[in-house]
């Protein structure tokens, strides 16, 4: 088929030649046409002719004479005979006037020229040749791939699937271009997937009138139930046992920005012995693995180590994993830099994690010891918090060292101080950023700037070495009687309101912006208020005789707060409707129901919209939505609170 179209092209091209010298060939033998030349002599010839010719005459005839008289009538003799004269001629007056010259005929002046080339016709074809094998190629393209479809159609080929080895199938399964396709596919599944349960989740769906309330023996019968299902509107669980198996949820926080996203810090495994080689290596070899892969390098099960950031889209699988070598006892998202995420390990060493980065972190801070004179922690950092809002930094250490750091720089803190005892927990007061720590006897101490200023102040002069912040036991009673008689294991501090006028009294606010809720292993949770007292004002008791494990106030409501329980209840108070009892019942919210054992709560956590709590049991995180009945405010609680710590003596009415 391509020869004969070859030859068809081969034969059109000897005719357009063939033509094209015939052309030529006529050209050549056409002989140009002549005109005669009009020379100036033959033009005198002709005027010279016109001149001599006679002009033609112009006769006028002259007026008639007028007729004589008749003469009258003689008698008849005949006359002799006489010649008779010719009459006289007429008078003819004759002009000569010259004839016009004829009209001259317009010369046509004929030029011919002929133009020649030096080139082969070879090297330059007609343009129309060029364009004509164009077209021929495109429509032999054309007809090539018609045959071919029908060949297929008609032509049933039978393709047989390669079978591959199983070694050619892991490495196929372990290349970065499938890992890659697979995690990312199978997220949109499962984030689409996911779609409803986070409309529950960010939506309040407690909408009036659409709430099922329960009749007859069954609602009757189980009046927890029936409380429960009033405050919490949905409950998820998030569990991802390939990773966090035999694991204990140790730090819980939420994102500044992605409201969708959670982050848990959990421990090392329970049941694992000390590091491996492989693991070992595994910790400290560079990492090439993504953060959002869900497959695990050989050894990272078993990491020390362990932080996830959790997606409400995806209940089974964490949106992005991160390890380290040591255990990381509390956790937060980066204040300004939504990709960082600061973890605090049982080394004390402070470690950042990157999203864009793999698993490891990208940054430690120095490694000190006993007897190292850095400033940084040389035992576990039990607690972090952030401070001058969103720029420092400050960690606590069970040997009782508190650091401040500055989020620009990390490697080494700012400044460091020591209280006389073990922290257990730490909270930064709003407004003040004043800082009060719980230690593991049950001691509550601020530290706080001589002036009683903001830790601005202290901030600067730290640069230049000197401190000037104060260390100062809060005195409960006598012999601390009246505080914690066991380790305080919860600190909260309430956010500050839109508009607080009340001023600032030993680094805490006025009124009920600067009450602080703790909770301890003596089974209670007690509120207090340093701004007025050094004593606690009330004491909150778990009528099943539990540790309370931690404490947090409603970020929405001024007058709601959850306590969490080693039995596994959740607890929710409304200090502006009674002081005595939670309105989640004295039994409180069991939160993991479907798991046989009760296990108890680690840590809980508000969402920044209050509309949502996170309760960690063991690995597990519990995603509780929450009623308007909950987080909603009515505008006049605050007031309503102060009045009744006021009316019960808590609080002296003329102080606050």
């Amino acid at each position: 088929m391509a020869d004969d179209a070859r030859k068809k092209r081969a034969a059109a091209l000897e005719e357009k030649k063939r033509r094209l010298e015939e052309l030529k060939a006529r050209r050549q033998n056409r002989q140009p046409t002549r005109v005669p030349k009009t020379t100036g002599a033959n033009l005198d010839a002709y005027i010279d002719g016109l001149l001599k010719s006679s002009a033609p005459a112009v006769v006028t005839p002259a007026p008639a004479a007028p007729a004589p008289a008749p003469a009258p009538k003689a008698p008849e003799v005949e006359p002799e005979a006489k010649p008779v004269a010719a009459p006289a001629a007429p008078v003819v007056n004759v002009v000569g006037v010259p004839a016009p010259a004829p009209p001259l005929s317009p010369v046509r002046k004929v030029e011919t020229f002929t133009i020649g080339i030096q080139t082969d016709e070879d090297d330059f074809p007609p343009p129309s040749e060029a364009s004509d094998d164009e077209d021929e190629k495109k429509k032999a393209e054309e007809e090539k791939k018609k045959e071919e479809a029908k060949e297929m159609e008609t032509h049933e080929v039978e393709v047989k699937p390669k079978i591959l080895s199983s070694d050619e199938v892991e490495s196929a399964i372990k290349s970065p271009p499938f890992t890659s396709f697979l995690n990312n596919a199978s997220k949109k599944v499962e984030r689409l997937l996911g779609a409803p349960l986070l409309a529950d989740l960010l939506v309040s769906a407690d909408y009036a009138g659409e709430r099922e309330e329960k009749v007859g023996p069954e609602g009757d019968g189980d009046a927890v139930e029936a409380v429960a299902s009033k405050l919490v509107t949905t409950s998820v669980a998030f569990e991802c046992g390939k990773w966090t198996a035999t694991r204990d949820v140790t730090g819980l926080d939420w994102s500044p920005v992605h409201r969708e996203l959670m982050l848990a810090s959990y421990h090392m495994p329970s049941m694992s012995s000390s590091l491996s080689g492989n693991s070992a290596v595994a910790a400290v070899s560079p990492d090439v693995t993504p953060s959002a892969s869900l497959i695990p390098r050989s050894g990272e099960l078993q990491s020390d180590g362990l932080a996830l950031v959790w997606s409400l889209a995806m209940p089974t699988r964490p949106e992005h994993i991160f390890t380290c070598g040591s255990p990381v006892l509390t956790a937060r998202f980066h204040p300004t830099e939504h990709q960082l995420i600061v973890g605090g390990c049982h080394s004390g060493q402070l470690v950042v994690w990157d999203v864009r980065a793999g698993r490891l972190p990208v940054q430690r801070s120095s490694l000190a010891t006993v007897a190292s004179a850095t400033k940084g922690h040389s035992h576990p950092i039990c607690s972090m918090e952030i401070v001058e809002g969103g720029s420092g930094l400050v960690t606590a250490a069970t040997d009782g060292r508190l650091n401040f750091w500055s989020l620009a720089n990390l490697r080494d803190p700012a400044e460091s101080l020591k209280i006389g005892a073990n922290v257990s927990c730490l909270a930064v007061a709003p407004e003040s950023n004043t800082v009060i720590c719980g230690d593991e006897s049950g001691g509550m101490h601020t530290i706080l700037t001589s002036t009683g200023a903001a830790t601005t102040q202290a901030s600067s002069s730290s640069r230049s070495g000197g401190s000037r912040r104060v260390v100062r036991k809060l005195e409960a009673g006598d012999d601390g009687a009246e505080g914690h008689f066991g380790m305080v294991t919860g600190l909260a501090t309430k956010v500050l309101p839109r508009h607080s006028s009340r001023g600032i009294a030993k680094g805490f606010l006025r009124g009920s912006s600067g009450l602080m809720l703790t909770s301890g292993v003596d089974w209670t949770t007690k509120l207090w208020a340093p701004a007025y007292t050094d004593k606690p004002l009330l004491s909150f008791f778990n009528h099943s005789y539990d540790y309370m494990c931690d404490v947090q106030w409603c970020p929405t409501h001024p007058s709601v707060f959850a306590t969490a329980s080693s039995n596994g209840s959740l607890g929710l108070w409304n200090l502006a409707s009674s002081l005595d009892e939670p309105i989640s019942g004295t039994e409180g919210i069991f939160v993991d129901k479907a798991s046989g054992s009760a296990q108890g709560l680690n840590k809980i956590k508000w969402s920044l919209d209050g509309r949502r709590i996170v309760a960690a049991s063991a690995d597990r995180l519990h995603v509780l939505g929450m009623s308007e009945d909950v987080w909603k405010p009515k505008g006049d609680e605050d007031a309503r609170m102060m009045h009744n710590l006021t009316s019960r003596g808590f609080l002296d009415e003329d102080k606050v």
